[in-house]
């Protein structure tokens, strides 16, 4: 083995050194996202530090070898199961898959031969599953500083010019092997075991588009891949039309379905007529774009009545909060898809205007939500979004996305002290992740838990002080290689308390709201609390509602905080 990763387990703690220290680089401008008040769930766990149970490991985690196995491994420490926190083990069989998860799994076939790790200050998450990301275009650094305060309509004006507005400058995709791979490692190392993306490599993390610029690599799982659509419409030139359905090249229900478990086209990226008659074009029945396989990306111009035609449809969506607020001031309307019961994913974008990681984008939700959408969903709910509803969104809800018995074992060890619970993982910083398994093979985390669960194949990294291992799977492609992409690009981690260099803001902005939460504005969108028909929920005047708050049913209770927003007799 190399670097760290030669220490003999019995001496680790010793000679290996670790532990968890902040990194003494800096950080960009931006937003300082995390750390929000709990939203009312519970996490009841004690999180305090236990003694070590076996051979310590050295990191955060406070994990110990209890026993070196032959087949298999078993993490005992606090389970985010679906249901609620469980003081538990989870076993994961020479196959890669989730054989047993419980209070204990003594019981369970294979549990003998199994490498036994017991880690007292850990919490163990489903692997993050980012529903949305131009992965081809992540080497390209944050543009905040090119668009400062400018604020868009629709998608194709910072893309092309149109509509009078100046474009958004940013490079254009790569192919190049080690650049990809570095966007790649960069989600690995915030505990993404899956993506959909319009590219990527073999390894790493599966991603399960295929595109034009992606094969489609699912790296274990079965079924179909998904067809990410950049462009459904055709519309990559810059067509903007506000009403029929007019535009160059529309998809057809054979192009969009056929071959693939679910269409995930981008549709209303924007917040004007333009954006939203994407929406209702696609949905009308003569065209039969929105259906049970359909997830949409970014569905930011919409209104009641287009969420309905969504829940209707039992399609999902997919959030990509920093990406739309830094380009468009605005976002999906979260609150109206929670209503409609429209299940709501979490993804990335790109980097260029989106977070640089999975959680950086949580923590963006999570302030979004605390914030300016009243706390609609508790922190299981946002954890959700990154986990099980992405998975379910992208048609492989059966295989991954939760720690269930069957399920691949896609599973992230989040280093945490005090409460542990839904919270670690929304809290989380780089330094946190100690441990990252797709389908049972650890990809990446501290050096020592690394190598105990049968890590092969790794280099030593350092991550803020912390002693990191990175085990690389994709052919012909080394870590050096991903250092020295990542370096003309962009980092591939930054420590706790740092903002990432340029991020783009989490901070909704455009004339009429441009000071975010006040005394008078408690939900940010411009609308003084006295005359807000939400005053505790974002529901901002929009030009595609005539530059007023959405309101369809004409009950003065806006469509962001009406339950029933379609019937003007209830809310």
């Amino acid at each position: 083995m190399r670097g760290v990763l030669g220490c003999a387990l019995a001496v680790l703690l010793v000679a290996c050194g670790g532990g968890k220290n902040a990194g003494s680089g800096t950080g960009g401008d931006g937003d300082d996202e995390g750390g929000a008040p709990d939203g009312g769930q519970s996490a009841t766990q004690d999180g305090g530090q236990g003694a070590v149970v076996g051979t310590p490991l050295a990191g955060a985690a406070g994990c110990g070898l209890v026993s070196q196995g032959t087949s298999g491994l078993v993490l005992r420490a606090t389970l985010l199961v679906p249901g609620g926190p469980l003081d538990g083990e989870v076993l994961v069989d020479g196959t890669g898959a989730i054989a047993c998860v419980g209070a204990s799994c003594a019981s369970a076939p294979g549990y003998g031969a199994a490498t036994q790790i017991a880690c007292t200050s850990a919490v163990v998450s489903p692997g993050f599953v980012n529903a949305h990301d131009h992965t081809d275009y992540d080497w390209t650094p944050p543009t905040k500083d090119a668009h400062g305060t400018v604020r868009y309509q629709h998608r194709n004006e910072w893309r092309t010019g149109a509509d009078g507005a100046t474009p958004l400058p940013y490079a254009d995709y790569t192919d190049d092997p080690a650049t990809l791979a570095a966007g790649e490692l960069r989600f690995v190392m915030s505990g993404v075991t899956t993506l959909v993306g319009s590219g990527g490599i073999a390894g790493l993390t599966r991603n399960l588009a295929l595109s034009s610029y992606s094969t489609g690599t699912t790296e274990g799982l079965t079924g179909s891949t998904v067809n990410f659509d950049t462009f459904p419409l055709g519309d990559s030139k810059g067509t903007i039309l506000s009403s029929g359905c007019g535009y160059p090249a529309i998809a057809t229900p054979a192009q969009a379905f056929g071959g693939y478990g679910v269409f995930a086209p981008h549709f209303a990226e924007g917040i004007n007529a333009g954006a939203e008659n994407e929406l209702v074009c696609a949905s009308s029945a003569a065209l039969g774009l929105v259906t049970s396989h359909t997830t949409i990306l970014h569905a930011v111009g919409v209104d009641a009545k287009d969420v309905a035609a969504i829940a209707a449809a039992k399609a999902n969506v997919v959030w990509a909060p920093r990406s739309n607020v830094s380009l468009y001031g605005d976002t999906m309307p979260i609150t109206e898809m929670k209503y409609a019961g429209v299940p709501v994913s979490l993804g990335t974008d790109w980097l260029p205007t989106g977070s640089m990681n999975i959680l950086r984008e949580l923590a963006c939700a999570d302030t979004l939500n605390t914030k300016y959408f009243g706390g609609a969903f508790d922190d299981p709910s946002l954890v959700a979004m990154a986990t099980q509803n992405a998975a379910t969104a992208m048609g492989f809800g059966s295989q991954i996305g939760s720690i269930t018995k069957g399920m691949a074992a896609d599973l992230v060890v989040f280093a945490t002290t005090g409460t542990k619970g839904w919270r670690t993982p929304i809290e989380a910083a780089s330094e946190d992740v100690a441990l990252v398994l797709r389908g049972g093979k650890a990809l990446y985390g501290d050096a020592a838990l690394v190598q105990a669960a049968g890590g092969s194949g790794c280099d030593a990294i350092d991550v803020c002080g912390t002693s990191k291992a990175v085990c690389i799977d994709s052919p012909g492609i080394s870590l050096a290689a991903m250092q020295s992409a990542s370096a003309s690009t962009y980092p591939l981690f930054f420590c706790r308390g740092q903002i990432p260099t340029g991020e783009p803001t989490c901070t909704p902005y455009r004339d009429g709201y441009p000071n975010g939460t006040s005394a008078t504005d408690r939900d940010g969108d411009g609308v003084a609390d006295a005359s807000d028909d939400c005053p505790d929920v974002f529901n901002p005047p929009r030009s595609m509602d005539g530059d007023q708050q959405s309101d369809v049913d004409g009950d003065g209770v806006g469509d962001a905080c009406d339950a029933k927003p379609l019937d003007a007799s209830a809310h």
